[in-house]
């Protein structure tokens, strides 16, 4: 896998939702959660199947951007990537929808 650079890596952790975005609805503020480094739409063929992993949003992982194209950190005014899709390697991230699954809140 190739990233681009400059890049905030790191693709394991967990973590508590703070806050989601317009849309959102498999997780809500306060859900404890871990960040998938391959998203998982729930609605494709390979999702749907019980032998599938490799959701069709798995393309997104090497892009160093969130689905919709975009980057959400910078610095000093310049963009900065994310790492498969996760970069946990920050106090905060931003991840699609796709790329978090909510976990036991006893946890």
């Amino acid at each position: 896998m190739v990233s681009k650079f400059p890049v905030i890596v790191g693709h394991e952790a967990t973590g508590i939702v703070e806050s989601i975005g317009e849309g959102v609805t498999t997780v809500k503020p306060g859900d404890k959660v871990i960040p998938l480094f391959l998203p998982q739409c729930r609605e494709c063929n390979a999702c749907r199947n019980p032998d599938g992993n490799l959701c069709i949003r798995s393309d997104i992982t090497g892009r160093g951007v969130l689905a919709d194209g975009t980057t959400r950190f910078t610095c000093k005014g310049k963009p900065v990537h994310h790492f498969m899709n996760t970069s946990t390697f920050t106090e905060y991230t931003v991840v699609d929808e796709s790329s978090v699954a909510k976990i036991d809140d006893a946890a």
